[in-house]
């Protein structure tokens, strides 16, 4: 197989299930309203061989920051030229951002260092399961916390300061993702994405002096189905976040690398935890 052979599309519909099933095969839980509402966003692209689909990943544009995730090659169409074809289209898809992020699991991070990635962090990945869901002991009320959506433009603008960039169009797909868990405080909100017995918590944002982090948590959490498995991903410098979580009963499963190509990253210190599917 020669580079010539392979070219890089923008996602369609008739490539949702090819996305999942790769995703699937990496235990990533990305499910068919995952890449539906990835494809609403328009930031999927697609590698073909000789007109067969062999690879996908996402590359979303905040303005000054942009992110690739999502990223596998079928396991079959692996080390033939797929995955650096992909990265290459998403970079370029990505080049009037002054900052390129991926999540990079562990084995992964030579192939970004070779794109001029450099390692800046690690994040967790933590899992509850549905077993210690059920024991959490705590129930709030309609009082402690509001709805994501019910000072939608400051909420915004609060991301805008703590992120760096403009992630206006992704919120807007989680806050319709799971409504019953999309809460706000002031100073601070988080979003889920998710359905039936598994959920992903993130973003989850607070500004210095926030003074109910801690509540957002737990409302979402109160908010989802006891039976369900959750999982959240929080940046290494939340040793708060990691401290809570541990008392709570989460497992970490899993450790990813941030690897920034360009400039600088946004301070991520009032980032209590990602928003989801962005590993690579």
């Amino acid at each position: 197989m020669t580079e010539e052979a392979i070219t890089v599309r923008s996602m369609t519909a008739g490539d949702l299930e090819f996305a999942q099933v790769l995703t699937d095969s990496e235990g990533w839980d990305n499910s068919a309203r995952d890449w539906e509402r990835l494809y609403s966003l328009n930031v999927g692209l697609v590698a073909e061989v000789e007109g067969a689909a062999a690879g996908v990943c996402t590359a979303n544009d905040y303005g000054e920051l942009g992110n690739i995730g999502n990223f596998v090659v079928a396991p079959a169409q692996r080390d033939h030229g797929i995955g650096r074809a992909l990265v290459e289209a998403a970079l370029e898809r990505l080049a009037r951002c002054r900052a390129v992020r991926v999540h990079s699991l562990m084995p992964s991070a030579g192939f970004y260092r070779a794109f001029g990635f450099v390692a800046e962090g690690m994040s967790t990945h933590f899992r509850l399961s549905p077993e210690m869901h059920g024991l959490v002991p705590f129930e709030v009320g309609d009082a402690e916390v509001e709805s994501a959506r019910s000072d939608w433009d400051e909420l915004l603008a609060l991301d805008a300061r703590q992120f760096g960039g403009d992630r206006s169009r992704l919120l807007n797909t989680l806050a319709d993702a799971v409504p019953e868990a999309a809460f706000a405080v002031e100073g601070g909100y988080i979003l889920a994405k998710g359905e039936d017995t598994h959920y992903e918590l993130g973003p989850w944002v607070v500004e210095s002096g926030c003074q109910r982090w801690r509540q957002l948590l737990e409302a979402a959490m109160a908010a989802l189905p006891r039976e369900a498995t959750l999982e959240i991903t929080v940046p290494s410098p939340n040793f708060r976040v990691t401290s809570l979580l541990e008392t709570q009963g989460w497992e970490a499963v899993d450790y990813m690398l941030a690897m920034v190509r360009g400039g600088e990253w946004s301070d991520e210190s009032n980032i209590c935890a990602r928003a989801g599917g962005d590993k690579g």
